[in-house]
């Protein structure tokens, strides 16, 4: 933060700089409403080098008086920041959930020692999750639209993770409501206040009030749509995603409004249906592909223009696939849109494909079985076991004699350190598919952490005599170690290194 205070007052124009010393945001500020465009030009670049340091004082500039264009400007700033910040809140969950994992016992017997070096590094992952929330905390009401955007373009990948953010909500809830314990006109709001309100009001059927006030706030930001300013429309783009259904409606009456406008109706179709397809605001501007006749395509042209969209904007096009496959009317788009969002490595899509079949006689079909595998498998690699179990207790409720299903849920369970449930399951896959050796060594694994050592040496002869040929594995997995003293797993070791 110094480096960047040092060169706000370098690349500023002297009028600027009178204010420098007191605030360098407050001079950015003020040199983004300049006419000269090289002073625009080095605020810019002074803002791109802020980083989660900068959040609280980006978030006491937003509260003071500015013109609409700066306050786009900051606010699109601030609201990058706090979604890689939310991004890392996740990763530290998801660290601190595996390393609560692996504070469990590990085996019968374990050392004391090794007890406390994993509660100690279960206490540094929870202290990590602490400092990033507080940083997060320090945007205060600011942090409700970047959660609503995060939360779309991600989702959350695991209980955990969703608990942590609907607490944050919470919060900021309930100062929103000490602030304003009931919502006066809406008139009498800044439209400062209106920006973040919007993504804090409660459901709109539980209050008359909260409706009036996003209502209002739909209209300022189809005026700022009508601007024919990029940052003020961007912002309003991600204002009104925001506002939800009351920003929607508010779109599809602009849409066939009488009045003279200074958008043409092409334009203003085009954004009510990227809005209805949740596309997040910064792909405008990346693709050309058109959706303004999207409720007149047939099955074939959605599918096509999904997929299109799916391969220009990669996992940025989650939100309009997560919309896709809960609410367009064809079951065919539904289907193959939680597919794609699947194959993301994105949970939704493969909770959202079982959750279609959950109440019918459909099966579950390979392309979706597939998927949703794919999508526990992404999860638990990247440390969401509790997350990558949800999703596969619920296919191996829908096919019970899957062997690749119960193997993969023997696996999550053993790293879990759940190792009645690890060996129950990769039995059951094992009955199932009798030749599958990692299926065999993965009991072999779990029987000898629970400290059954002849059955674990007996299903890791199982596993050679199947084909299982790894030595070099074998000999350095720790989940061995109880088998490491007896012959047997020497002779065994000696018979893989020969297949």
């Amino acid at each position: 933060m110094r480096i960047l205070l040092s060169l706000t007052l370098i690349l500023l124009s002297s009028p600027v700089e009178a204010i420098a010393d007191e605030n360098p945001l407050e001079a950015i500020a003020v040199a983004l409403d300049s006419k000269d465009s090289l002073v625009v030009a080095r605020a810019h670049a002074a803002l791109d080098r802020l980083d989660d340091d900068a959040i609280s004082h980006l978030r006491e500039v937003l509260d003071q008086a500015l013109s609409v264009r700066s306050r786009s400007i900051l606010s699109a700033k601030l609201g990058t920041i706090l979604s890689a910040t939310l991004s890392n809140l996740d990763a530290a969950v998801t660290e601190f959930s595996a390393a609560r994992n692996r504070a469990r016992p590990q085996r019968i017997g374990s050392p004391k020692a090794a007890g406390e070096g994993a509660r100690a590094e279960r206490e540094t992952s929870r202290q990590k999750v602490d400092a990033i929330k507080q940083q997060l905390i320090s945007a205060g009401l600011h942090l409700g639209s970047a959660l609503i955007h995060h939360q779309d373009l991600k989702g959350t990948r695991s209980s955990l993770v969703q608990r942590v953010h609907h607490r944050l909500q919470r919060s900021l809830r309930s100062q929103l409501k000490q602030r304003w314990p009931t919502w006066p006109d809406p008139d009498q709001f800044r439209p400062s206040e209106l920006r973040w309100i919007s993504a804090l009001l409660e459901p709109t059927d539980e209050s008359s009030g909260a409706d009036s006030v996003a209502d209002r706030a739909a209209q300022l930001a189809i005026q700022q749509l009508e601007s024919l300013d990029r940052m003020q429309i961007l912002d309003a783009r991600r204002w009104l995603l925001v506002l939800g259904e009351s920003g929607q409606r508010a779109l599809d009456d602009w849409v066939i409004q009488q009045q003279a406008s200074a958008i043409p109706p092409a334009s203003r179709k085009e954004w009510a249906i990227r809005n209805r397809l949740r596309i997040p605001a910064r792909l405008d501007s990346e693709s050309s592909i058109s959706l303004a006749g999207w409720d007149q395509f047939e099955v074939v042209q959605r599918l096509e223009a999904m997929i299109r969209l799916r391969s220009a904007h990669g996992d940025r096009s989650a939100p309009t696939l997560v919309y896709l496959a809960r609410k367009d009317p064809h079951p065919a788009v539904r289907s193959r849109a939680a597919e794609l969002l699947s194959l993301l490595g994105d949970p939704r899509g493969a909770r959202i494909l079982l959750a279609q079949r959950r109440f019918s006689n459909q099966q579950v079909e390979q392309a979706s079985r597939d998927a949703v595998l794919r999508a526990a498998s992404s999860l638990r690699d990247s440390g969401d076991l509790e997350g990558a179990l949800s999703l596969l207790e619920e296919l191996a409720l829908r096919l019970t004699a899957d062997a690749v299903v119960h193997e993969a849920l023997g696996i999550v369970a053993l790293r879990l350190r759940d190792l009645d449930r690890a060996i129950l399951e990769l039995e059951r896959a094992i009955s199932l598919e009798p030749s599958n050796s990692t299926s065999r060594y993965n009991l072999a694994c779990a029987l000898a952490l629970a400290g059954r050592v002849e059955a674990a040496l007996e299903a890791l002869e199982g596993a050679v005599v199947a084909g299982y040929s790894n030595a070099e594995h074998t000999r350095q997995d720790l989940d061995l170690e109880s088998l490491r003293d007896h012959l047997e797993f020497e002779l065994l070791l000696e018979r893989m290194s020969k297949l």
